[in-house]
C-alpha cells in the first residue's frame, strides 16, 4: 500500500469505475470454476478485496480447466479490477495483459502501443474485450500513462456502446479527461493564470475540463448504466466542482497578495469580481449535482461501494459546509457496513464520525468514536493491510487529545501515526500521480503536528515508540525525536514526488562531524505560531532556537522575494529589470531598496540566533534542509546589514542526510562529459532563447580539464549522451535550458536537437554507466515560475541520478555571467582537495567581486552587489 493509496483509498469509490462481470459465462450449469465466481462476487460485494482477488484467480484457473475461455476472461478481468482497489496496479496491469495474450507480461509502453495497435486494427470489439481494455486504461491512468489511457478508452468506447457497460466507460473517460485536464492547467504558465484572473472569464477556468463534464454528464443520462455508475458520476462532477473553485481561489488570493503591495488597486477590483463569478457559476451547479445524487441513493443497495461512495458525499458536503447533512449521511454509511459485515466500510464510518463531532467541538464523543474506528482497523490489520486507514486515526486522535491540551497522551498517537507512515514507505509502487498535491494536506500534517509537540514538551512518552537511527546520544531526547521526524519527512515528499521511493535511505543518518567537522547542518521546521530551528554543530548535542515569527507572516515575506526578485509576471521584479536594455538605474535601485529588507528579516529569522554557537564552533559551511516554502528561498543571499550569508559560509542544501553518500569519488584524474545548446529552440510554443557564452563555457571545461569530451547543439542528443556515458566520466556539465518543477513530467532539460529530457530519463542516462557521476552541474535551468515546491525537481535528479550532488539554478541568469562562474567554479574544482560548496562559494564570490568592480550600473555602486546574478545557483547533495 502506497502513501498516496492511503491519500486515495477514502475516494476508491469516488475515483474508480465500480463494476464486476457476472459469474456465469459459456454454461449456466453448476461447476467449481462458477461457484467460485460467485463466492468472489459476494466476497468483493461485502468488502473482502484480498480474498475476492484470489478467489477469482482460482475461478479463473478452474475455468481453464474446463476449456471455458469465456469464464477464465470475466475472472480475470474481475481479479485484475480488485487488484486495482487494493493498489496493486502493476499486478493488475500484467494480469489484464495476459487476458489478451501478450506473451510475458511487463506493463512496459512497448507491450501496451503493440496492444493498442492490434485492437485498433480490428473492425469489430466484444463487450468482454471492451471491459477488459477499460479496466487497462484505468491501471494506466493511476500510473500517470494518461494518454496511453484516453487511448484505450475510445476502443473501450467502441466495444461498449449500446450496451450496459457504456455508462461505466464514459465514467472512466471523464476521469482521465479530468487528470489530463488538471495536469494542463498546472503546467499553465504563471502569468497564463493571471491573464485569466484579469479577463475575468470564467468560462476560460472551466475550458480545461469541458470533456470531464460531458462525459460525466452522459453518464447520468444513460438510463443503461447501473445507478452505482452513475452517483460515482455526479459523485466526480460534485468533487471535481470543489477542487477546481479552491484551486483558483488560492491561485487568486496570490496575486492578490501581490497586487497589494503594489498598489494595483484595479487588477485587485478585477480579480475580486472574478471570483464572485467563478464563484457563482460553480454554485449553481453544484446544486443541481447535489439534487441529482440524492436521487439515486434509494436505488443503490448495500456493498462496500455504496459505503465508500455515501462517505465520500459526506466529505464533499462537509467540505461545502453542509455540516447538517453529514451526521446522517455518515451514520447510513455505518448502518450498511454493519448489515453487510464490513468491518473496514464501519472503521471509516466511525473515524469520519468522530471528525465530524470534533468540528463541533464536541471532544469527548469524537474521541470514543475514532478509538472505536482505530481499534477496528487495527483488528482488520490481523489479517490485511490496514495500514492506510490505522494511520488516519492514529492521527486524528493525536489531533482531538491535542484539542483537549492532553499533550502527553496526543504524542504517543501522532508518534504511532508516524510509525505507521514509515513502514508504508518501504511498500510504495508506481502509483496515482494525479493526486500527488494531496500530500501537503494529508500526509505532511502528520509530521509537523508530531515535531511541533516534541518540540513543546518534555515528555517522554514517545521515546520508547521510536527505533532510534544511530546519532548523538548526548542530545535531548525529544530534539533528537523532532529531527528524526523531520528528515522522514524529507523523505517522504521526495517519495510522494517520484510516486515510489526515489532512493535507498541509509541505515543511519550520518553524523555531522564524522563527515565534516567544520560544517553544520540547519533545520529549520515552519509552525503555525513560530519558526523552529535544529542546529546540528560537530562534536555538540543538537540545539534549538526558536523565532516568535508566524507562518503566515514568514511566507508573505518569502512571496515578496520573489516577486521583487525571480517572478516574471511582476514588472519590478529583479528578472525584468535586469532583461530590459538600457537599465533603469532608479527601477536598481527601488528593486534594492525592496530586496535588502526582505533578506535582512529572514536573516535575522533563520541565522542570527545561531551566530554564537556558529562563531564557536569555527563553522566553515552551512547545510539547509529545507522544507516549505523556504526551498525557494537564495539562502546565501541573506544579509545582516553588511554582509551576505555566502561571504561568511560556504552554502549547500541536503534534501535529507539519510539520502547523502559520505564516500566521495577520488578526483586525480577527473573527466567532465560537458554538452550544451547556445542557440535558440522553440518546443511546444515556448521559446528558449539563445545561450551565446555556452561555447565558451564549454570550451573552458576542456581546458581545465583536458580528458573532457565536449557536446554543442546538434552533437548533443540523448543517444550521444548515453553513449558517452558508458566511457565514464566523473563529472557531467549541462549548459541548456530546463525546469525544475514539483511534477516529475515537467522537470527537463533540453537537448541540441530540441527535444526534451525528463528527470526519469536523465536520471536512468547517469544510472546507466559502471561509474555513476560524482557531480551533476545544470547551467541555465529554471525553477518552475509560481511553483512553490519546484525545488522538489532540483533535489529530485540529485537524489534520482544516483549522483553525489548537484549545482544548478533557481532562475536563468545573464549566460555571460553564468559563464564566469562556471570558469571560476572548475578552476577552483581542479584541485582534488576542494570541496564542492568552497569551489562553488569561491566562485560566487568571485563574481560578487567583479560586480563591485565593475557594476552593470552606476545606480549600484553605492549599493551591494545585486543577488540576482550571482545567488541563484546552488549546491544540493554531498558538499564535500
Amino acid at each position: 500500500m502506497t502513501i498516496n493509496k492511503i491519500i486515495i483509498f477514502i475516494f476508491s469509490a469516488l475515483l474508480a469505475v465500480a463494476f464486476h462481470l457476472p459469474a456465469k459465462s459459456q454454461t449456466s450449469r453448476s461447476s467449481p470454476a462458477l461457484d467460485l465466481a460467485i463466492a468472489a462476487q459476494q466476497l468483493y460485494r461485502t468488502g473482502k478485496l484480498s480474498t475476492a482477488a484470489i478467489t477469482w484467480q482460482q475461478a479463473a484457473t478452474a475455468y481453464q480447466e474446463q476449456n471455458d475461455s469465456l469464464g477464465r476472461t470475466k475472472s480475470s478481468i474481475n481479479q485484475a479490477q480488485v487488484l486495482q482497489d487494493l493498489g496493486l496496479y502493476p499486478k493488475a496491469c500484467d494480469t489484464l495483459l495476459a487476458v489478451f495474450g501478450v506473451n510475458n507480461p511487463d506493463c512496459d509502453r512497448e507491450q501496451i502501443n503493440q496492444l493498442m495497435e492490434d485492437f485498433e486494427g480490428k473492425n469489430q470489439l466484444s463487450t468482454i474485450q471492451g471491459i477488459g481494455l477499460r479496466s487497462l486504461a484505468e491501471v494506466l491512468k493511476h500510473q500517470g500513462k494518461l494518454e496511453e489511457s484516453a487511448r484505450l478508452l475510445s476502443l473501450s468506447e467502441r466495444a461498449t456502446q449500446n450496451t450496459p457497460e457504456f455508462g461505466a466507460t464514459l465514467l472512466a473517460l471523464g476521469n482521465v479527461e479530468q487528470a489530463l485536464a488538471n495536469r494542463s492547467r498546472d503546467r499553465d504558465r504563471y502569468d497564463k493564470i493571471t491573464e485569466i484572473i484579469d479577463r475575468q472569464d470564467p468560462q476560460l477556468a472551466l475550458e480545461p475540463y469541458q470533456k470531464t463534464f460531458l462525459a460525466y454528464t452522459k453518464v447520468t443520462a444513460d438510463n443503461r448504466a447501473s445507478p452505482i455508475v452513475r452517483v460515482q458520476a455526479q459523485l466526480n462532477y460534485l468533487h471535481l466542482l470543489i477542487e477546481i473553485e479552491d484551486w483558483w481561489k488560492t491561485q487568486t488570493k496570490r496575486r492578490i497578495e501581490t497586487w497589494q503591495r503594489q498598489q494595483e488597486t484595479k487588477l485587485i477590483e478585477a480579480a475580486n469580481r472574478f471570483s464572485e463569478l467563478l464563484e457563482f457559476r460553480l454554485t449553481k451547479i453544484r446544486a443541481s449535482t447535489i439534487i441529482a445524487i440524492d436521487g439515486y441513493w434509494h436505488q443503490i443497495p448495500p456493498s462496500h461501494q455504496s459505503i465508500y461512495a455515501r462517505i465520500n458525499y459526506s466529505r464533499s458536503l462537509a467540505a461545502l459546509g453542509k455540516s447538517q447533512r453529514v451526521k446522517s449521511i455518515l451514520q447510513t454509511a455505518l448502518t450498511q457496513a454493519k448489515t453487510i459485515d464490513y468491518p473496514l466500510g464501519e472503521s471509516y464510518a466511525l473515524g469520519y464520525l468522530g471528525q465530524y463531532y470534533g468540528q463541533q467541538q464536541q471532544l469527548d464523543k469524537a474521541i470514543a468514536l475514532t478509538n472505536q474506528a482505530l481499534i477496528l482497523a487495527q483488528e482488520q490489520g490481523v489479517v490485511n493491510d490496514a495500514r492506510e486507514v490505522t494511520y488516519l486515526w492514529q492521527s486524528q486522535l493525536g489531533q482531538l487529545l491535542e484539542q483537549q491540551g492532553k499533550i502527553s497522551a496526543a504524542i504517543p498517537a501522532y508518534t504511532s501515526a508516524f510509525n505507521t507512515l514509515q513502514s508504508l514507505r518501504t511498500d510504495l509502487n508506481a502509483n496515482n500521480r494525479v493526486v500527488q498535491f494531496d500530500f501537503r494536506q494529508e500526509v505532511k500534517p502528520v509530521y509537523l503536528r508530531l515535531a511541533n509537540l516534541l518540540l513543546q514538551s518534555d515528555h517522554p512518552q514517545a521515546i520508547n515508540s521510536f527505533e532510534l537511527v544511530a546519532t548523538k546520544t548526548d542530545s535531548n531526547p525529544n530534539l533528537e525525536l523532532a529531527r528524526q521526524v523531520i528528515e522522514s519527512l524529507q523523505l517522504a515528499e521526495l517519495d510522494n514526488f517520484f510516486q515510489d521511493p526515489c532512493s535507498e535511505t541509509a541505515d543511519t543518518t550520518i553524523i555531522i562531524d564524522r563527515l565534516d567537522d567544520q560544517a553544520a547542518v540547519i533545520y529549520p521546521i515552519v509552525l503555525g505560531d513560530r519558526l523552529e530551528i535544529l542546529l546540528s554543530l560537530p562534536n555538540q548535542p543538537l540545539q534549538r532556537f526558536t523565532t516568535r515569527v508566524s507562518e503566515t507572516t514568514l511566507n508573505q515575506t518569502i512571496d515578496l522575494l520573489y516577486d521583487s526578485l525571480y517572478n516574471p509576471s511582476v514588472n519590478k521584479s529583479a528578472v525584468n529589470i535586469f532583461s530590459t536594455t538600457p537599465l533603469d538605474p532608479q527601477e536598481i535601485t527601488a528593486n534594492m531598496q525592496t530586496l535588502l529588507p526582505i533578506l535582512q528579516d529572514i536573516y535575522s529569522w533563520l541565522i542570527e540566533p545561531l551566530n554564537p554557537s556558529l562563531t564557536a564552533n569555527q563553522v566553515r559551511t552551512l547545510v539547509f534542509v529545507l522544507n516549505g516554502n523556504l526551498q525557494n528561498v537564495p539562502i546565501s543571499a541573506l544579509y545582516d546589514g553588511k554582509q551576505y550569508l555566502l561571504e561568511k559560509y560556504g552554502v549547500a542544501l541536503a534534501p535529507s542526510l539519510q539520502l547523502l553518500e559520505p564516500q566521495t569519488i577520488a578526483r586525480d584524474k577527473t573527466k567532465v562529459l560537458a554538452a550544451g545548446l547556445s542557440e535558440q529552440v522553440e518546443i511546444q510554443g515556448n521559446i528558449f532563447p539563445a545561450l551565446a557564452n555556452v561555447p565558451q563555457e564549454l570550451n573552458r571545461i576542456k581546458d581545465i580539464f583536458p580528458q573532457s569530451h565536449k557536446l554543442l547543439n546538434q552533437e548533443f542528443t540523448t543517444a550521444s549522451i548515453k553513449k558517452q556515458l558508458e566511457a565514464g566520466f566523473s563529472v557531467v556539465h549541462l549548459a541548456t535550458h530546463g525546469i525544475f518543477s514539483s511534477n516529475p513530467d515537467e522537470t527537463f532539460i533540453i537537448t541540441g536537437d530540441g527535444e526534451k529530457i525528463g528527470i526519469e530519463t536523465l536520471s536512468n542516462l547517469l544510472n546507466s554507466s559502471s561509474i555513476h557521476p560524482e557531480l551533476v552541474v545544470l547551467s541555465a535551468c529554471d525553477t518552475a515560475v509560481g511553483d512553490d515546491r519546484a525545488i522538489l525537481g532540483l533535489a529530485g535528479v540529485a537524489v534520482r541520478s544516483g549522483t553525489s550532488s548537484t549545482i544548478a539554478s533557481l532562475w536563468s541568469v545573464d549566460d555571460s555571467s553564468t559563464a564566469q562562474l562556471m570558469s571560476k567554479f572548475y578552476q577552483e574544482f581542479e584541485d582534488p582537495a576542494a570541496k564542492k560548496v568552497d569551489a562553488l562559494q569561491k566562485a560566487q564570490l568571485s563574481l560578487i567581486d567583479s560586480l563591485r568592480q565593475d557594476p552593470p550600473s552606476p545606480a549600484l555602486n553605492n549599493l551591494p552587489p545585486h543577488p540576482y546574478y550571482w545567488s541563484p545557483y546552488v549546491l544540493v547533495g554531498n558538499w564535500q
